[in-house]
This record gives C-alpha cells, structure tokens and sequence, in this order.
C-alpha cells in the first residue's frame, strides 16, 4: 500500500526512535475480536439510577420505539429471552413443536428451544450473504413447524420483506433474532420489526454489550417485566468489561487471566454475563435485566451511530485491501441493507487450513480473530452452505479500539500468510 511505503526516504536518527517505540508498544497490545466500548462514567451513572430504581424500563422503551414495537420484556440472559419467546409461541399453539433455525448457528438457540420441550429443525445459509436459503426453509417446513427463527448472521440479515410474505401464508410465526444487527435496516425498515417477534442480544460484543436479552413484540400485550424479580446489578463485570476491553488493558487481562490459551477453544473470553447462563435459565420466573443494566444500555444505544461509523470504517478497509487477495472471499451484505452495524468482519478462506494459519499469524501479531459456531461439525451434504461456512470463517475485528496501525498490520499479516500457503 502506497501511504506505508512514503518513508524510506531521508530518515533520520529521530525516526527510527520514534519506530521502535511505537513497534514496542503494539508489542503490548492484544486487539480483541469484537468490544463495543462501556466507558467507568457508564458504569458510574448505570449505579446512579440503579440507586434512584430507573433505568430499565426507559430502556425497554427507548428499544421497543426503535424496533416499532409494541411491547417488550427483559431477561438476565440471551437464552433465557429466548427460552421465554419459544415458551409462549408454544403455549399459544400447543399442536405444533418444530422450530426452524440455520444450520450455522449459535448453540443458544438448539439449548433454548429444547429447554421449552421443543423440537429443532434446520435450514441452510448462503455462504455469499450469510442469509437463509429459502427453498431450504421451504423443504424444512412441516404440519409440526411453530416458527421460523431469522437469525441476523454477523449482522447480515435475509430479506426480511421477503421472508415476512412467506411466512405470512403459512400457519407459524417468524422470529428474528437480531443480535449483532441492532440499528440496522432492510428496505427502510428496522431489523426485528419483520417478524412476530424478535429477541435480542445483549452479551459482550453485540451492540448494546450489558448483559441479558430482551424480547419485543408489535402486539403481544402480555409480554411484559411485570411479576418477575430483577437480576443483581452486574457492576462488577461490566466494570471490568469496560477497564479491559481496551488492546493494552487487554493484553494484561489475558497475560494474567491464562485467556490466550483457553481463547483457542472459543470457549472463555471477557464477558458481560449478569450471571451464569445455566443457573439463570433454570430460575422461574427468568429474572429481569437489572436498572443498572438498563441505564448502561440505554446510554450505549444513545450513542451507537458513532460506534456504527468506527466499524464501518474498518470494514471498509478490509475490504478494500483484500478484496484481490487469492483464497479469500468476502461476505457481501444485501443490497438492501442500511445501517449495517459490522460488529465483527468475516472472511471466507479457502480451506480451514487456511484459516487456521491466518488465525495464528494474527495471534502472533497481537489480534485476536474467531472462528464461530465450529462445534458441532455440520454435514456438508445435508448443509452445503452453511458446512462450508463453518469451515471457512474467520472474523476480524472492526471495533474502535481497531486503531489503523492494527488495520495495516491485520492486512499485512493476511497477505503474508496466504502468500506463503
């Protein structure tokens, strides 16, 4: 790239100095895969108004305008939200039992819905879009099927105008699940306003990273936080999210905490749980989101645009500059799509040893990258899409501790890496 090239020219004592020090400090810096920045004043006014009982319920609100939604209810988990949401589209229909996912997927959902006494069905992804395959879902659908869940890959959604008629012509309810695309639109409609309903997301790295999950609904009334116990405040691992989260912070966080060595199985890293998943799902009633949290999300969502943009920007880079790379291939939004929130920027190499390599050369470079949703292996010939994704994946990350000596050097290690495979 021609700006890195400039400075051979004309360099002087002062420049190679002014070099290795800022080569010694990205030395002290682990990029993590995906942060959306909590700041300690977030933290500090999230406990003001936990003291003063609000914040959860402006919250709440704030969510269900954005998404045109009627009602909305907030859980201390994703998978309790999404246990709650399969929970009453079973009640209202006790005859059907089937829920429709992808096939790359998060594991929440397969737990969630079996937690409720459901049955799980999949569909295939396209590995171009990351959105569903429809003639896949079309040969998914049975007498049995409840609901299709839309899951909003990476934040890269299906067409949801789409998918909404086909659903609207069959006797079960659409789902979406939002998750990473928090804000974003389709055809000038927001992302979660499409289906029946749609649960959200808000565990370390999505948009609103303060823990839990929230369902909305355009007209279901009784979905409420009305009757059920609040969660403690997570003061504590939010606080540490928002000390942490920054490369050199980070880098000390892992150093102390043994998180490199565990990273590799995608298993344990820096999170916003209010507490364990297991133990909250297992409560009844599924506790509430805390005002803390509330107040902390509300604040965060106030000022995503500006996080929107940072992201946008870093996913532009990527592209830009490994667009012509061989062996890699790019996930292309829909057209349609507006607002993309670019949480993580994935890429599809060309082998999973490929990915591999690229994934250990960038660890060795200080950033940390993810291959998700690898377990369980998915069969490539009931699942061709979503297989090849599974094997291919690789997300860089694009959040705005992403600085552009990070860029440079994420691009640089990626070329090196295919270049010598």
């Amino acid at each position: 790239m021609a700006n890195e090239d400039v400075a051979s020219v004309d360099r002087t004592p002062r420049d190679d100095a002014v070099e290795r020090v800022v080569a010694a400090g990205d030395s002290l810096r682990l990029v993590p895969p995906a942060v959306t920045p909590v700041s300690m004043r977030d933290v500090i006014e999230g406990v003001r108004s936990h003291r003063r009982g609000v914040g959860r319920d402006e919250f709440r609100a704030a969510v269900a305008s954005l998404l045109d939604a009627q009602a909305a209810a907030t859980y201390t988990s994703y998978r309790g939200a999404l246990s709650a949401c399969f929970g009453r589209l079973a009640a209202d229909d006790p005859g059907r039992d089937t829920v429709l996912i992808p096939a790359f997927a998060s594991q929440d959902f397969a737990a969630a819905i079996q937690r409720v006494g459901l049955s799980v069905a999949r569909y295939d992804v396209d590995p171009e879009t990351l959105s569903m395959d429809l003639a896949s879902v079309e040969a998914a659908v049975s007498p049995d099927t409840l609901a299709l869940v839309s899951v909003a890959l990476l934040g890269y959604p299906s067409p949801m105008p789409e998918v909404s008629r086909f659903c609207a012509t069959r006797p079960f309810a659409l789902v979406e699940a939002v998750g990473y695309a928090l804000g974003s639109n389709v055809d000038g409609s927001p992302l979660g306003s499409f289906g029946d309903y749609a649960v959200l997301n808000f565990q370390e790295g999505k948009p609103i990273p303060v823990g839990g999950g929230m369902v909305v609904s355009r007209d279901d009334d009784a979905l409420t936080d009305a009757g059920r116990p609040a969660a403690a405040p997570n003061v504590g691992t939010l606080a540490g999210y928002a000390a942490f989260s920054r490369p050199l912070a980070y880098r000390a966080y892992a150093t102390v905490s043994g998180v490199l060595e565990r990273f590799e199985s995608e298993r344990e890293h820096l999170t916003t749980h209010a507490t364990s998943p297991a133990g909250t799902d297992a409560s009844s009633p599924i506790p509430t989101m805390s005002d803390f949290q509330g107040a902390v999300g509300r604040r965060v969502l106030d000022r995503r645009e500006r996080a929107r943009r940072r992201r946008a920007e870093t996913a532009r880079y990527y592209c830009t500059h490994l667009d012509d790379v061989d062996q890699i291939d790019h996930v292309r939004p829909l057209a349609a799509l507006d607002q993309h929130q670019y949480v993580r920027y994935p890429l599809l190499l060309a082998s999973s040893q490929l990915r591999a390599d690229v994934k250990h050369g960038l660890r060795r470079a200080g950033v940390q990258t993810s291959a998700i949703y690898d377990w369980p292996p998915l069969e490539s010939d009931r699942y061709p899409g979503a297989a090849a994704i599974q094997r291919r994946i690789l997300t860089l990350p694009t959040h705005p501790y992403t600085h552009d000596r990070d860029r440079r050097r994420i691009v640089r290690t990626i070329r090196d890496v295919v270049d010598r495979s």
